[in-house]
């Protein structure tokens, strides 16, 4: 049972590095937490499970609100991608990442779980990498147009985690079938100047045929 089951995770990440060959890179740092970045009193319960496509999240709540904990900020335009993908490579079981809509504020007044709980989207359910050399993921879908703020935090007190390398990878698609995301509609202005563009080149070709 236990080789099918290994089998199966094999499958199932080479399916999703296939699929993700082709995705919209948004994000990709390798980066750590330190002492300069901002705290938050309390964190994210870890509940085991990764927020996918299929379906919101329930908001896992919050623990240990009189604790402070380190946490990062990464802030990413969706653009036509909200489908979002977020992998992140690390061996520290002291860290945790998920992810947010337009804005996070985990102090706000209020109670505890308000702040955490606005604008919340999804978390990747556990810390660390499942396997050895086999990245965690979670999913999110985030309305187009909008901003996605990744948040990397650590788990322990006493700035447990903090220091503790990571590889973030986030990437959009246009859809769940891990569809690219079509370009960007141009700006007015980059269509008018394609307009005036055209028309001076069809005006050198109507008098190079007067010449002619």
């Amino acid at each position: 049972m236990k080789s099918i089951l290994k089998i199966g995770t094999l499958l199932v990440g080479l399916f999703i590095a296939t699929g993700t060959a082709q995705a919209l890179p948004l994000l990709d740092v390798t980066d750590a937490l330190s002492l300069t970045d901002p705290t938050q009193m309390g964190r994210l319960s870890r509940d085991g499970v990764p927020s996918d496509w299929s379906a919101a999240k329930a908001f896992p709540g919050v623990i240990n609100t009189t604790t402070a904990y380190h946490y990062h900020a990464y802030l990413i335009d969706v653009g036509l991608a909200p489908f979002i993908q977020i992998i992140m490579d690390s061996n520290s079981v002291n860290l945790f990442v998920s992810a947010y809509d337009t804005t996070y504020a985990p102090n706000s007044a209020g109670s505890p779980n308000f702040g955490f709980n606005l604008n919340y989207l999804g978390d990747a359910g556990f810390s660390g990498d499942p396997f050895p050399g086999d990245p965690a993921f979670f999913q999110v879908v985030v309305p187009v147009g909008h901003q996605l703020l990744v948040i990397v935090n650590n788990t322990l007190a006493a700035n447990g985690g903090v220091g503790d390398s990571f590889h973030l990878l986030v990437e959009g698609f246009a859809d769940t079938d891990y569809t690219d995301p079509p370009p960007a509609v141009p700006e007015p202005t980059t269509m008018v100047l394609s307009a005036t563009g055209l028309a001076l080149m069809a005006l050198k070709r109507a008098r190079a045929r007067a010449r002619g």
